[in-house]
């Protein structure tokens, strides 16, 4: 079975940690250490793009 994400966002704190939207409309985190997505409940530690795309002010 393949998954499907969009990107929703990075870490505020650790811009290489994404926030990705998947398919059932849970939200999940991905970075460098991370073998595979783990689930998460976004909150202020991220920045999320309501457009969609990546947001940064870097």
């Amino acid at each position: 079975m393949t998954n499907v994400f969009a990107a929703a966002g990075e870490h505020r704190d650790e811009p290489s940690r994404l926030l990705l939207l998947g398919e059932d409309g849970h939200y999940d985190a991905y970075g460098r250490v991370a073998a595979q997505p783990t689930q998460v409940d976004p909150g202020d530690e991220w920045e999320i793009d309501a457009e969609g795309g990546l947001v940064s002010d870097r």
